[in-house]
């Protein structure tokens, strides 16, 4: 059988972003977050800043898929993450006072180095202007994940902003991608969404009816082969307009003199 066309809807009206690590640049922040924390907490130091990247990004997946799964709230979520970092570069289980001082060093620095991935202001501007409705759709807290979008200036170029928090339910669940499609007014065959995670975005969309696009810089092929599908990636967010056919802007330049 021949795989399915990974071509998206022939005119898609609404176009869903996942926030983190596909406008929201996490890899940047995440860096200065880290360097900070290794900076504050001399044991760390036998690691480089990417060795405790990489053991901060496996907690923090272990403990949101532990959230996702229903083992443990949102909240306990940060704690969880921190006591794994620790244990995961042989340390003892951090007291209370240390996991404390852990996300008090690594929050603020996180936050203040939010930027967007690189094209993604000027694709939403893109596409806003050509009459698409747009929306976020991402896992989390809604408090966290909008102040998230304000601090890249992305909130106010979307017309919703979709948390698992309001939702009941995180993605991969098909319920949070139906209940955008309700809000919107949007068929979901009508509806495109952009992400990196193949789990919770891609196959998520996929079982909702909505055709997906794979978001992965350093993605070395245009297409990867998702469920049967050939999903359309993109390793820069201008790309996007590409794949949509949107027209590109027409500059006319003036001149003065003195």
């Amino acid at each position: 059988m021949d795989d399915k066309d990974p071509r998206p809807s022939p005119s898609p009206k609404a176009i869903l972003f996942d926030l983190d690590n596909t406008l929201f640049d996490h890899f940047n922040s995440l860096r200065h977050a880290i360097s900070a924390v290794r900076s504050r907490f001399d044991y760390l130091q036998e690691f480089t800043t990417d060795e405790l990247i990489a053991k901060y990004n496996a907690a923090l997946q272990s403990s949101y898929d532990a959230y996702l799964r229903r083992e443990i709230t949102h909240g306990e979520v940060e704690q969880l993450k921190v006591v794994t970092f620790f244990q995961d570069a042989g340390f003892s289980q951090p007291s209370l006072e240390e996991i404390r001082e852990f996300r008090n060093t690594y929050r603020p620095i996180y936050r203040s180095n939010g930027t967007a991935t690189p094209g993604s202001i000027e694709t939403l501007c893109r596409l806003h202007e050509n009459g698409y409705k747009l929306a976020i759709i991402t896992n989390g807290q809604v408090e966290d994940q909008k102040a998230k979008a304000e601090c890249i200036r992305v909130a106010q170029l979307v017309d919703h902003i979709f948390t698992s928090e309001e939702a009941g339910v995180s993605k991969p669940d098909t319920a949070i991608f139906r209940w955008a499609s309700s809000s919107m007014k949007v068929n979901q065959s009508d509806m495109i969404m952009v992400g990196d995670s193949i789990e919770s975005d891609i196959k998520g969309a996929l079982n909702a009816g909505i055709s997906p696009s794979l978001y992965c810089p350093f993605a070395k092929q245009d297409q990867t082969l998702i469920q049967g599908t050939q999903v359309p990636t993109i390793q820069h967010m201008s790309r996007l307009q590409t794949l949509l056919g949107v027209p590109q802007p027409s500059f006319h330049p003036h001149f003065f003199m003195e």
